[in-house]
């Protein structure tokens, strides 16, 4: 179609006609999206604390095996990150709607939910990134600091992983 084609087909719509919507089927459907984008935030919620926690244990594996402090400092830093997404979902979930609640209710929480979302990923660097780029730093300054010639080739080769992981996560 060409644009007099559409203009002559637009032009033919009745301009008196209402458009009349199923509030119940909307309702019904903008809670379901909001389920589902739970349900979606929850699993990745799920996921990142069970790495956190995983990577915690490892690191403190790790300072006990060592007796290094930055692998102490690792641990905590990973702890911190995952405790974050505790108590992140433990605030949200306060603010979830009752079944009760109105059509606008619903969906101004879903959309305070995704701002939340947008939120944390905007500032995904200072409460995700830079806590474990702080205890990594530590583990690599004890590197140096022990003067391992290993470990520094290893240090490289776990920074330059870092640059392109934080880039791409960032």
């Amino acid at each position: 179609m060409n644009f007099d084609d559409l203009q002559k087909a637009w032009q033919s719509q009745d301009p008196g006609a209402k458009m009349t919507i199923d509030v119940d089927a909307l309702l019904k459907e903008v809670r379901r999206n909001h389920q589902q984008f739970a349900a979606t935030i929850f699993l990745r919620d799920v996921r990142e604390v069970s790495v956190c926690a995983l990577m915690m244990l490892f690191f403190l594996a790790w300072g006990l095996w060592w007796q290094w402090w930055s692998f102490y400092l690792l641990s905590f830093c990973c702890f911190f990150v995952g405790a974050f997404f505790l108590v992140d979902r433990r605030i949200q979930n306060r603010r979830q709607p009752l079944k009760s609640e109105s059509l606008r209710a619903c969906v101004e929480n879903s959309l305070a939910q995704v701002d939340h979302q947008i939120w944390l990923l905007k500032n995904i660097f200072w409460w995700y990134l830079l806590p474990v780029l702080i205890g990594v730093g530590a583990v690599a300054a004890t590197l140096v600091w022990h003067g391992r010639t290993a470990g520094m080739k290893t240090m490289m080769g776990l920074a330059a992983v870092y640059v392109v992981v934080y880039g791409l996560v960032y």
